[in-house]
């Protein structure tokens, strides 16, 4: 197989990039996790949704040097292979391979309860609708990186502003004595128990990093997009969980699948639900647009480095678009999809467990970061991130074996493949 059908072609705009950063991050976190949050911990929700924020900035700063200095289609799993070895990327890409087959079904069974709720149908409207939304996504990215980057700027933009304005209207006309509101400032610790949930609401750069190879300019592009959509980001966040916890009863049986849809029903009554839960359709299929474009490049590129089967990494003549990996995601979410509505496992817990590993990825990254900067000023600053991380892993309790199962996993079937290969070669001298 030559070089070149195994390049990705690098059409990715400032513009497209920032928008594609807005779709990713902004999804199935927003939609349903100001409900889920509020109601696991009340008023001091707000915190967490803040603590979070705060705990990711010094992350993203670490991410988007990373990203802009060592651009590549294996993201993270490609900072830790270039910052320490092959079988320390292997156990990075079976993380990230774990998570993702977690995080984003949870993005497509959130939009086919948002679309079950906008149609009035049950379980298997929802069923249908979030297999729907993944196949949509499947198809558009299946067309290449420069239609899906299109696609994702005109959605991001105008759906942010869209969710800014829902906020803005259920404050303002909403009754505000309904809800808990905020908890007083010294029960912020009540917050804590949210904090893995709600952090999955903050991920999303770590798979804007598998789009690296893409950019046009990645070392300038890269840390526009990260710095522009989080600002953004944080601000449609705040007003959406600020709305949700005064507007909404804290026992409302609707926070835990469309709180969103809930919010402005209560305003102005079933047919403005309607309109969100169609706007929460969208916006999933935005948000997996970009998502399933990620998890394809990171399958794309762990075939590449010899992980995955290789056919993994052929890219497509015309579009320049890896399809049979695309394909391959989208079979597996497909897969989880059905285990979800067959009862194995609850929206919760997808969130949950993705949302920790998400965070544990991050500190992966900051470890990269330390072995990879030289002056001593920025190793203060990744010991001083990497301290924060392990501070609040400490919250997460038994299922951070999970994640560690799936990197062990990881690193063994590189060593058992690097094995295999050398047998082989051994085998093709003799004769």
């Amino acid at each position: 197989m030559s070089q070149k059908a195994t390049e990705l072609s690098k059409t990715l705009t400032v513009g497209q990039a920032v928008g594609l950063a807005i779709c990713i991050v902004v999804g199935s976190g927003l939609l349903v996790l100001p409900g889920l949050a509020y109601q696991q911990v009340g008023g001091a929700a707000i915190y967490a949704w803040v603590i979070d924020a705060l705990l990711v900035i010094p992350l993203l700063v670490i991410f988007a040097y990373l990203g802009a200095n060592y651009p590549g289609a294996g993201g993270i799993a490609g900072f830790v292979q270039e910052a320490f070895s092959r079988p320390m990327g292997a156990a990075t890409e079976v993380l990230l391979l774990g998570t993702f087959s977690l995080g984003i079904p949870s993005i497509a069974v959130t939009g086919g309860n948002y679309f079950a709720m906008a149609i009035g149908g049950g379980e298997g409207v929802s069923l249908i609708a979030s297999l729907g939304l993944l196949i949509f996504a499947g198809m558009v990215n299946y067309l290449g990186a420069k239609v899906s980057g299109n696609v994702q700027q005109v959605l991001s933009y105008s759906l942010t502003g869209l969710l800014l304005f829902t906020a803005l209207l259920a404050l303002w006309f909403g009754d505000r004595t309904i809800g808990t509101g905020v908890a007083p400032i010294q029960d912020w610790m009540l917050s804590v128990p949210a904090l893995g949930m709600v952090f999955f609401s903050y991920t999303g750069w770590e798979m804007l990093s598998f789009t690296t190879e893409e950019y046009k300019n990645p070392k300038r592009d890269f840390p526009i997009a990260v710095g522009i959509s989080f600002v953004t980001i944080i601000l449609v966040y705040l007003m959406i969980a600020l709305a949700v916890q005064y507007t909404l009863p804290h026992g409302d049986s609707r926070l835990g699948t469309a709180p969103i849809a809930a919010l402005l029903m209560s305003v102005f009554g079933p047919l403005s639900g309607k309109f969100v839960a169609v706007v929460g359709v969208v916006i999933i299929a935005a948000n997996l647009i970009g998502a399933t474009w990620a998890a394809s490049r990171l399958v794309f590129a762990s075939a590449r480095e010899g992980l995955l089967p290789g056919f993994l990494s052929r890219v497509d003549k015309k579009t320049r678009s890896p399809q049979m990996a695309l394909l391959t995601v989208i079979l597996v979410f497909s897969a989880v999809i059905a285990l979800h509505f067959s009862g194995a496992v609850s929206l919760g817990i997808l969130l949950q467990v993705a949302g920790q590993n998400f965070f544990i990825l991050y500190g992966l990254s900051v470890i990269a970061y330390l072995k990879l900067v030289r002056r001593p000023v920025f190793k203060a600053f990744g010991l001083f991130t990497l301290a924060v991380v392990m501070l609040t892993m400490g919250t997460f309790g038994w299922w951070l074996f999970y994640p560690l199962a799936l990197m062990l996993f990881g690193s063994w079937m590189m060593r058992i493949r690097r094995r295999r290969n050398v047998q082989n070669q051994t085998v093709h001298l003799t004769e």
